[in-house]
């Protein structure tokens, strides 16, 4: 699983998660509400109530709100934690829309910012 795990230059890991929506893209019964907890150039994590039908390598199409914006998404699970009753998935996300990654640069520039406070 390690391996699988997304290299970055930087993830940024929002306060509050931001609500949003899977579907499985080829099962799109195969849904449900997720938060969003980290997000990076190439992917995101999300956590979302246990749900056997997901699993690795799985594809999916995301949308979620940031900003009063929703956002759309497709890419790949490419690990998955469980516990009792919830699931944390990371998403390699195929192409992010051009204003996302736009507002994922901001991000990442705000955490270069604030490292040279430190």
């Amino acid at each position: 699983m390690a391996d699988e795990r997304r290299i970055e230059p930087f993830r940024y890991s929002f306060n509050e998660p931001l609500p949003g929506f899977y579907n499985k893209k080829l099962s799109p019964n195969i849904s449900g509400p997720l938060q969003v907890k980290d997000i990076s150039l190439n992917g995101l994590r999300f956590s979302c109530d246990e749900n056997p039908d997901l699993s690795m390598k799985d594809e999916v199409l995301l949308s979620f709100i940031y900003h009063k914006e929703t956002y759309s998404a497709e890419g790949r699970i490419i690990w998955i934690s469980s516990d009792n009753r919830t699931m944390t998935c990371g998403v390699n996300v195929f192409m992010f829309p051009e204003s996302l990654r736009n507002e994922i640069y901001r991000l990442g520039e705000s955490l270069n910012k604030n490292k040279n406070f430190i």
